[in-house]
């Protein structure tokens, strides 16, 4: 019978890059954005701890020391993971118009490739100053496992649910940059990327929004094409589980995701930090192992009012820990960021 370890892990692509990036997106938005809401990008308007994270060097300190925080969050579960030694992680991941860029793309799917060829040294081709100070250009083969992805797919199937799989990704960099960011950031010393992954990605957003740095298109829940629910998500990550029990693998069940981000809500909330007291709130009930009622709690009116919008995938993490037995986790921590966009959380639960 299947042993699962779950994990979460930042997703924030430039944790893997050098510490000027860290606060890129606000950057961007005092240069080009905000051009509707010109107050947004006067210092004086915003909360006294963004000022102070802000500074007089325009959020560089703040973000190296929020990025060397992740790092040695990182190292953390690398130890779990070596403890635990798995024969596959399974990659819950946000993907937003990468893999399937079109009007057409599933809720979420599956990855069945053997093995897929990444760049995880550059971030979209244009950001190159990496912090391993690697050739931007290398490539690194990430092993798939499809007979896990099979296997996932065919138990799925006998409730009536058909999963997207994708054999061969139409990605042009191969997996979507949530991904890549999970695996380095689980490898980050090391990165010889050993253990096959099994990508899942999941899209947050639907309804037909787009998203930029100043934040998503209004929302229109009247649309024929939602996200998940939060009950579907819980409910998906409770069926993995149980697809996976029977199974003689050691899994890690990975959510590479960030909590609330400053532009995971529509652009006018004119919202320039992430929501950290909603994100400390809902902490509070994932470090006791009361995740188990979030399906009943959460809901997309919430995801909008707080920019929660990413928990979708943590909450199928939670599905499958609460099938498991696993309660509270071992290691929990929740890193708030004023000036570089996301809420950073993560967690290691006892195997199961």
């Amino acid at each position: 019978m299947a042993e699962i370890l779950g994990l979460t892990v930042s997703d924030f692509p430039f944790l893997r890059m050098k510490p000027a990036n860290m606060p890129w997106v606000l950057w961007g938005n005092l240069a080009w954005g905000w051009r509707d809401q010109p107050q947004l990008r006067d210092p004086a308007h915003w909360p006294a701890p963004m000022r102070a994270e802000w500074g007089a060097d325009q959020g560089f300190a703040a973000g190296a020391a929020h990025q060397q925080r992740q790092h040695d969050q990182f190292r953390t579960l690398r130890r779990a993971l070596d403890d635990f030694r798995p024969d596959l992680l399974l990659m819950l991941y946000r993907d937003v118009h990468e893999t399937f860029a079109g009007p057409e793309r599933p809720q979420w799917w599956l990855h069945t490739h053997d093995a897929i060829s990444v760049q995880p040294y550059n971030l979209w081709t244009f950001f190159r100053d990496n912090w391993f100070e690697e050739d931007p250009d290398r490539t690194e083969i990430f092993r798939g496992h499809p007979e896990a992805a099979a296997t996932i797919a065919k138990h799925l199937g006998g409730f009536g649910v058909t999963p997207t799989l994708v054999p061969k990704s139409p990605h042009p960099g191969g997996l979507g940059h949530n991904c890549i960011a999970g695996a380095v950031h689980l490898d980050f010393d090391r990165r010889e990327f050993r253990t096959p992954i099994l990508p899942l990605g999941i899209d947050p957003f639907r309804f037909g929004r787009v998203r930029d740095e100043e934040g998503l298109s209004p929302l229109d829940v009247s649309r024929d094409d939602p996200p998940l629910t939060p009950q579907q998500a819980f409910d998906l990550g409770v069926e993995i589980a149980r697809a996976l029990r029977p199974s003689p693998w050691r899994v890690a069940i990975v959510a590479a995701a960030d909590w609330s981000h400053a532009n995971d809500a529509g652009k006018a909330q004119a919202r320039i930090h992430p929501d950290i007291e909603a994100d400390r709130a809902l902490f509070e009930q994932w470090r006791r192992g009361d995740y188990g009622a979030w399906p009943q709690r959460l809901s997309f009116e919430q995801f909008e009012a707080h920019a929660q919008w990413e928990l979708l995938i943590p909450t199928v993490l939670a599905g499958a820990m609460s099938e498991v037995g696993a309660g509270a986790p071992r290691h929990a921590d929740f890193q708030p960021t004023w000036v570089c966009n996301d809420d950073f959380v993560t967690t290691v639960f006892e195997p199961r």
